[in-house]
């Protein structure tokens, strides 16, 4: 495996799309699947993605090199975001107003609604892309910790009834709850942190009462786990996917992102907004490091490359250097048809010549 930019310079990255990004070809569905069909092994030892480039496709031998962008369809957020930022407060504010616990969960936070956690957003497609990938037998990572939200919020409902509505637990209650799955190496006190730097995304907050310390669980996430059931039903409907809902979470976690980019490309920014919070708040997390690598590197870094320096797409030779257990090609495959990235392909001889000049 080798680099495409130097390691000491890698923000080349900028300067090399801005040249040779408009030479860019599109990626098409039957040759995504061609490529990821064919590549084989860890993204780490793959001679697949290196920096003496691929053939095009099976019918053409120009040698290219493959780049990847977050999907341009979250510019219409940034662009809102950059335009009209308080008129966007307040349409969140507005949606969120009668969901009920909301007010007592995001009082003197309402700003971090506009900051989309792509951190977490990350580790949630991480989880994703590996349960999708387990179901089809490509690796041996299933996503366990995005299993063991979908178990930990069941059993908060099943434990204190309409918890779910907003309602404070008790911090005896609490304490029974976690005991359990302290148990079984996962700390749901450790989430509570992540409240204290994003209030929106995060799954659990503390507030000290004159009746000692109470815990809420996060409103919004009441919603999103009724889309989750009514996916899985829809899902059922077809026998051949009739499976238990823990077993293809992936999948219902891409649809769902889907569904909340259709509502940021109609325009309605509030709700794209809060079903992502949701999504990310939902993920409790006991992720694994390989995972993450797949969610940080292809999720998180594209979105803040493109937010902090403006870099349009990325190479994929130097983001396939980690070592992931994963299929690369079956990653992109994946992320790409779920249309969270968009995949382009440029001449080698094109970015060798940018790359000449600007180095």
């Amino acid at each position: 495996m080798s680099r495409l930019l130097p390691f000491k310079r890698p923000t080349l990255d900028h300067e090399i799309w801005e040249q040779a990004g408009i030479d860019r070809v599109a990626m098409t569905k039957e040759i995504a699947k061609y490529h990821a069909d064919r590549d084989r092994g860890d993204s780490g030892k793959s001679d697949y993605w290196t920096k003496d480039g691929r053939k095009y496709s099976e019918n053409d031998d120009t040698i290219v090199y493959d780049f990847i962008a977050l999907s341009f369809k979250f510019d219409d957020w940034f662009d809102k975001l950059r335009l009209d930022r308080d008129g966007l407060l307040q349409e969140i504010e507005d949606y969120v107003i009668d969901i009920e616990g909301a007010q007592t969960y995001f009082e003197g936070k309402e700003e971090q609604w506009l900051e989309l956690d792509f951190g977490v957003l990350g580790r949630v497609v991480g989880a994703a892309v590996a349960n999708i990938g387990y179901s089809q037998k490509w690796w041996r990572i299933s996503g366990s910790d995005a299993k063991m939200a979908l178990q930990f919020w069941g059993d908060l409902d099943r434990e204190i009834p309409r918890v779910s509505s907003g309602e404070g637990i008790p911090a005896s209650k609490w304490d029974q709850l976690s005991r359990g799955y302290r148990e079984r190496n996962f700390d749901p006190n450790s989430e509570i942190l992540r409240a204290f730097s994003h209030r929106p995304s995060s799954p659990f907050w503390q507030k000290s009462t004159l009746n000692g310390m109470v815990y809420y669980p996060n409103p919004i996430v009441n919603e999103h786990r009724n889309r989750i059931k009514d996916e899985f039903g829809s899902m059922q409907n077809r026998p051949d996917e009739a499976e238990e809902l823990a077993k293809c979470h992936g999948e219902l976690t891409m649809k769902l992102i889907q569904k909340a980019m259709v509502h940021l490309s109609r325009g309605n920014y509030a709700e794209f907004a809060v079903r992502i919070h949701a999504i990310c708040a939902h993920h409790v997390m006991r992720t694994s490091v390989i995972q993450q690598k797949i969610g940080l590197h292809l999720v998180s870094n594209l979105a803040i490359r493109k937010m902090t320096r403006s870099v349009g797409a990325q190479n994929v030779p130097d983001i396939a250097e980690m070592a992931t257990g994963f299929r690369f090609g079956k990653v992109l495959e994946i992320l790409f048809k779920s249309k969270l990235i968009d995949w382009y392909t440029i001449e080698k001889e094109k970015v060798d010549e940018v790359l000449k000049n600007i180095s």
